[in-house]
């Protein structure tokens, strides 16, 4: 038995076109805020998916401990280290598969995964971090303070990993 086969052509076409960014590498399981065009990164990967064993995850050496900036117009990127904020705030930054979503200007961060040298040990994160991104891209772009356009509170309800976070 033999069936007649209907198919519709598409009212439009997608194409991908790859970019390339000088000095930007790969980075994994990263949040991310935009403003003006830009992409404001926070935490991740930086050397890939994590290894299987247990002795070797999630080694301190592949955290993400800078704020990056990204203008895919002009292909420029702009980088922060995450020492100028309070530990806490380093800490909880610096991890991977935190939660994230932006409102307006602001991008809530709420737990992640990663070595925290307060408890000198790998630990999900208790913390929901409120980011002002305009003015953190700004600073960094501009090489001024961004520690005041943080907040950050605790409660273990914020200590998650991994999923997506919808209003």
């Amino acid at each position: 038995m033999s069936l007649p086969l209907f198919s519709q052509t598409a009212p439009f076409e997608i194409s991908i076109e790859p970019i390339n960014i000088s000095g930007l590498g790969g980075i994994q399981s990263y949040a991310y805020g935009q403003a003006n065009g830009k992409w404001l990164i926070i935490g991740g990967r930086l050397d890939g998916l994590h290894r299987r064993q247990p002795w070797a995850s999630f080694d301190v050496a592949g955290h993400n401990n800078q704020l990056l900036v990204v203008d895919p117009v002009s292909l420029q990127k702009w980088s922060a280290p995450l020492t100028s904020l309070p530990t806490s705030i380093q800490e909880q930054l610096s991890s991977t598969n935190m939660e994230f979503y932006q409102e307006g200007d602001y991008l809530y961060c709420i737990g992640g995964y990663g070595f925290s040298p307060t408890e000198n040990d790998h630990t999900t994160f208790d913390k929901l971090t409120a980011i002002k991104v305009s003015d953190v891209v700004n600073g960094i772009i501009n090489n001024t303070t961004i520690s005041t356009f943080f907040r950050q509170i605790t409660d273990t309800q914020f200590q998650v990993t991994g999923g997506r976070l919808k209003k």
